[in-house]
Order: C-alpha cells, then structure tokens, then sequence
C-alpha cells in the first residue's frame, strides 16, 4: 500500500486520580465502568456470560490500540454547542466552510472480531472500549481504555488492557498525554509526555521516564482534535480526500503522515440511531465514513501502521468503528451514550 491511497480497512494514564501532564485530574467514569479487577460479563454491559478468562503462557505481538480512539476514538469528540475555532492550518479544508459543532459525552463501545485472516489472525475477540471528552474551558481533556480478549485457535484468551489520556489546549499549540499498556496484566508500555506546535514552523515533542526522548514535528502537524476539526470540516465542505500530519503520543511510531477519504455513511444502524436519540443528541444529523490510514513518519514504511474506518456525525460521534491490523480486523458497536457538561 502507497501512501497516495489508504486501503479500506475490514470490508493514560492509570485512570481514577491520576494526574495528567499540565496538572489536569483524569475522571473516574472509565474506571468506574470497566472496574479494578475486569470481568467482561461486568463490562457496562449486564450480560452474565463472558469468555473464561484464562492467562495465556504464550507470548503474542497483539496490536496497540489508537485513537479510534476511539478513537475514538481515538480520539476525539468534543464539546456541545459551540463553534470551535479554527485550528492552526485548518483553513486547508476548504474556504468558507462551516464549523463543525460537536458534543461532550461518554461513551462505551463493544468490541467483536470483524474479520480475520484463516489459520493467522485470531478466532475470537471481545471486549469493550470506554470514552470521555469534556471540555475543560480553555483545553479538551480526553480519557480512554480498551480491555479487550483475544483468542487463537485453542489456546487460552490474551487480555489486551489499553489506557490512553490527553489534554489538548484549544489554540491548537500544546498538548500532553499519558498511556499504559498492560498484556495479561503486566505492563508492556507506560508513555507519558508533551508536545509543542508553533504556527507555520512546526514543533517537538518530549517523552519523558524510561523512553526519554525528543521527536520533531514537521510543519503542517496538528494534535488529535485539530486534526479531527479539520478532517470534519472537510466533510462539511464536500472535499472527499483530507491529509495532514498529526500527533497523538499513543507510541513511538508518531508522528504520522494520514490519509483519510471521506464518503458519505451507508448501511446506518437503526439501533445505534435510536440509542443516540435516547441519551439526548440532535437526531439525524449528516454522517461521514472516514477511511483513515496512518503512516509512521519516524520508520518511513511505506505501508500503514494501522487503519480505520469511523462513521461520524456531524457533531463528532461515532456511529461505528473499525480498525485494521492486517491479519485481522476488529468492529466497535455503540451500547452506551450519555451527553455530559462541559465548558467554563
């Protein structure tokens, strides 16, 4: 795969007090939802049956989660009602467009197998990812967590626990994060840092504990909310094709070069539309599918380190989420949505 054409993929922070870079406390409500010690059968989603949760001896290279970050996530979806301003470089999506206006909330999304590559890729998945964005003022504070259960023929379940926060200040300028990566429930990654942009010259981020380190940010790089404004006001301005660089602090793959092209959202599902409407968001708002694929401009490879495939409303929502890995590919289906407060 090229970099001029993304493939459409599948046809933290320790969170409850810790502090975030900037002094930013994280919200408990990921770790309320997914709890201390997980059972799935316990995740949000009051079903009393689950994959045994055994703890594989053998060793497998499962895949960092991103945004999707959610996003959703990735990373991701922001404050209720009000027009954003213009992040730096945004005006690149079009002259005149309109401003996206997008929600606070949180959410928890199901995870299932979507695909998988036969005699490689996994026979079974599940799992659940939990999300908040608020607006905090003069910053979006962002927290994910990702636990999910990965099986391979007959060996027993590797648990996958995945926790990323960040803060991003509105200026687009600065942005910090924490992320921890636990295999089995042993640690494999604990990073943590800032970074910095300045207007038209680009900027440096900076690692910081056991993996220590600076990495440039070429001209042109937007943070993870920048970089989704701006891909959502190309949708609003009917630009079908929108590529910046970006930043999420998520590994050491960053930063990296994105392609995403933009389609209108088809096969829309019924049940997602009628929780939204529950939980209180605008009903019928215009839904976009971003077909995303993320280039690591640190290892200059060609192909993309990972893929996704996000429906999003209008307002920054994630109607359904599908990343690729190559081998396999997983779906993330909403089951849980609530607008919570934000602003000053």
């Amino acid at each position: 795969m090229t970099r001029q054409k993304p493939v459409q993929p599948g046809n933290s922070c320790r969170l409850g007090g810790h502090k975030l870079p900037g002094g930013m406390a994280a919200r408990p409500w990921t770790e309320r939802a997914l709890g201390p010690s997980l059972g799935i059968a316990e995740l949000l989603l009051g079903r009393n049956t689950v994959m045994p949760i055994q703890r594989s001896t053998r060793r497998r290279d499962l895949p960092t989660f991103r945004r999707a970050a959610f996003a959703a996530g990735a990373a991701m979806l922001l404050f209720a009602g009000l027009a954003v301003a213009v992040m730096p470089g945004a005006k690149a999506a079009g002259a005149g467009a309109a401003e996206p206006k997008l929600t606070s909330h949180r959410a928890a999304y199901e995870i299932t197998l979507n695909q998988s590559r036969e005699g490689v890729g996994p026979t079974a998945a599940r799992g659940l990812m939990v999300y908040e964005f608020t607006d905090a003022c003069e910053r979006w504070v962002a927290e994910s967590r990702i636990v999910l259960d990965v099986v391979y023929g007959e060996e027993t379940p590797v648990r996958t626990d995945w926790s990323f926060t960040s803060w991003e200040s509105k200026d687009g300028r600065d942005y910090g994060f924490s992320m921890t990566h636990k295999r089995n429930e042993r640690l494999e990654e604990d990073l943590k840092g800032t970074a910095r942009l300045d207007p038209g010259k680009g900027g440096e981020a900076a690692f910081a504990g056991n993996v220590a380190k600076q990495i440039p940010l070429p001209k042109g790089t937007l943070f993870p909310t920048a970089h989704l404004l701006a891909s959502l006001k190309a949708a609003l301005a009917g630009q079908k094709v929108f590529s910046r660089p970006m930043f999420d602090g998520g590994s050491l793959d960053n930063p990296y070069d994105t392609n995403v092209y933009i389609v209108t959202a088809k096969d829309r599902s019924d049940k997602t539309r009628a929780l939204l409407k529950k939980a209180g968001f605008t009903p019928e708002l215009p839904v976009w599918r971003h077909q995303s694929a993320f280039f690591s401009m640190t290892s200059g490879e060609s192909t993309p380190v990972f893929e996704l495939e996000v429906d999003y409303r209008a307002d920054g929502v994630a109607e359904r989420i599908i990343q690729s890995f190559g081998d396999f590919a997983i779906r993330m289906t909403p089951v849980k949505m609530e607008r919570i407060k934000g602003g000053c």
